[in-house]
């Protein structure tokens, strides 16, 4: 019984020169050396924005409690 032959990845590793033997996808590499990227998330930026707005309007909140209180 024979397997159809996998190509490889093939990328050359800094340290010992030697190929990658990771299993190559379409575009000939493999996940690690070549694959898709993410990219950064959208909701980042956003959630950091609002999580600044919050935390400043309690720090807002607090300090008028405390001008109130003492």
């Amino acid at each position: 019984m024979t397997f159809p032959m996998q190509s490889l990845c093939g990328a050359h590793a800094r340290t010992t020169g030697e190929p990658c033997r990771g299993a190559a996808m379409a575009n000939g590499r493999c996940r690690m050396h070549g694959g898709r990227s993410t990219g950064r998330p959208i909701v980042t930026g956003e959630f950091t924005k609002a999580a600044k707005a919050q935390r400043a309007q309690l720090r807002g909140l607090i300090r008028d409690l405390k001008s109130l209180l003492g």
